[in-house]
C-alpha cells in the first residue's frame, strides 16, 4: 500500500537522481526534470519548409502544456488548412517577424497581424488559422494540455534532432496537409472547417475596422471561451516591487482558461543591495523563455545563464531563484494551474501604466 509519505519520498528521489547531470540539455527529456535548452536545440520536425521545435513536450511535462517554436519564410499559402480543437486551448505569441492568424467563434471573425510581442488567444471550439507574412518569423505557441506536438510528428516530411539554423531555406516550397489529410485527424483534436474562408478586408493588420488594435488598451477575454488578441504593450500591466522591479503583462489567467494555466511576460530590473532574490516554488510545473536580456535561474545547485529564445523548465516545487545581471530582461512565463509565479506577482502588485519599470 502507497503512503503519501513514500509517493513524496519516490518523487524526490526521481528528482534527485535526474539532477545529478547538469541542467543543461541538447535534447528535450523524455520525463519530468529541471532543464535549460538553448534557442533552436530543441529536437522536431519539418511540414513543408515550417520548421517545428518543442522546447517544452508532453512527456517533459507530465502533459502540462507543449511550447512549440515554428520558424518559417513568407508564404502565400495559409500555414494550416482552418480547423478547431475541442480539447486543446492553443495560444499564438509573436516572437519575431510577422503573421497572420484569423479566429471565427459564434459567429464573430476577427484576424490581426501580429508583429513581435503580439498575441492571439483561440480557446477550444475557436476555428482558426495563420498565414506567415515576413522572410524569417518565428511564432511562438504555447497549447494546454500539453502532448500536441504528437500532431506534428505525424503530418512532418522528416524528423530532426540535431542543432540548426531556424529553417532551410533551400528547401522546396511546400504547402500545408491537404484537406483529405485534415479531415482525417479528429484523433489528434483537429477538426476540419473547410468551409471557413479567411476574411482579407484587414486594415493596418487588422479587421473588422471597429476594433482595437494599437489605438487603445486590450482587454483580455471575460472566461475561457472567447478568442481575443493583445497587441504588444497594449494589456494590462502589474507593477511589482517587492523585490527587484518587474512588470507581469497578463495574456491569460486563470479566469481565461478556467485555472489550467496562466501565460505572461515578466519584466525584471537588475538586483540591488536591496532587492535580492529568495528562493520559491510553486505546484505547477513552469517554463520561461527569453525574449530580452539575460535571465539567471539558481536551482538544484546550479545557476543557467539564459540569453534570448533560451528555455528553462522548472517542475512543480521544485525551489529557485531567478534574476538578471543586465539592466532590463524580459521574459514569456507559462505556468500550469491557477497558482504560478505571474499570479503571485499580480497578487502582490499594483496597476502600472508603462511596459517600463520605474527608474528610481
Amino acid at each position: 500500500m502507497y503512503t503519501l509519505q513514500s509517493v513524496v519520498g519516490a518523487t524526490v528521489l526521481a528528482f534527485a537522481q535526474a539532477c545529478t547531470a547538469t541542467i543543461w540539455v541538447d535534447t528535450v527529456p523524455d520525463h519530468v526534470r529541471p532543464y535549460a535548452i538553448n534557442h533552436y536545440d530543441a529536437g522536431g520536425c519539418v511540414i513543408g519548409k515550417q520548421y517545428y521545435r518543442f522546447p517544452v513536450t508532453g512527456p517533459s511535462s507530465d502533459n502540462a502544456f507543449t511550447l512549440i517554436a515554428t520558424n518559417a519564410p513568407e508564404s502565400t499559402d495559409l500555414g494550416v488548412l482552418p480547423h478547431r480543437h475541442e480539447v486543446h486551448y492553443e495560444n499564438f505569441f509573436n516572437y519575431k517577424g510577422r503573421f497572420q492568424l484569423w479566429t471565427n467563434k459564434d459567429g464573430v471573425e476577427e484576424t490581426r497581424v501580429l508583429t513581435p510581442g503580439d498575441y492571439g488567444a483561440v480557446p477550444i471550439n475557436t476555428t482558426h488559422t495563420f498565414q506567415i507574412l515576413d522572410p524569417d518569423t518565428e511564432m511562438v505557441g504555447v497549447i494546454s494540455p500539453g502532448g500536441f506536438e504528437t500532431l506534428f510528428y505525424a503530418l512532418a516530411s522528416e524528423n530532426f534532432n540535431s542543432k540548426s539554423a531556424p529553417y532551410d531555406p533551400t528547401a522546396a516550397d511546400g504547402s500545408p496537409p491537404p484537406a483529405n489529410v485534415t479531415s482525417s485527424l479528429q484523433r489528434f483534436d483537429v477538426f476540419a472547417e473547410l468551409a471557413y474562408a479567411p476574411r482579407r478586408d484587414d486594415v493596418n493588420g487588422f479587421a473588422p475596422v471597429n476594433s482595437t488594435w494599437r489605438t487603445g488598451p486590450n482587454a483580455l477575454a471575460e472566461d475561457a471561451t472567447k478568442p481575443y488578441f493583445v497587441a504588444k504593450d497594449f494589456g494590462p500591466k502589474i507593477l511589482n516591487s517587492k523585490a527587484a522591479y518587474q512588470v507581469v503583462q497578463p495574456f491569460v489567467t486563470p479566469a481565461q482558461s478556467d485555472g489550467a494555466f496562466t501565460l505572461s511576460t515578466i519584466t525584471i530590473a537588475k538586483e540591488t543591495k536591496n532587492s535580492t532574490s529568495v528562493a520559491q516554488s510553486f505546484d505547477g510545473h513552469a517554463a520561461f523563455e527569453v525574449l530580452e536580456g539575460q535571465l539567471i535561474v539558481e536551482l538544484e545547485g546550479e545557476t543557467v545563464s539564459l540569453l534570448q529564445g533560451d528555455v528553462v523548465f522548472i517542475p512543480a516545487y521544485i525551489p529557485y531563484k531567478y534574476y538578471t545581471r543586465v539592466s532590463f530582461t524580459k521574459t514569456l512565463y507559462i505556468s500550469q494551474g491557477a497558482e504560478g509565479l505571474d499570479s503571485a506577482l499580480i497578487a502582490a502588485g499594483e496597476s502600472w501604466s508603462s511596459p517600463i519599470f520605474p527608474l528610481s
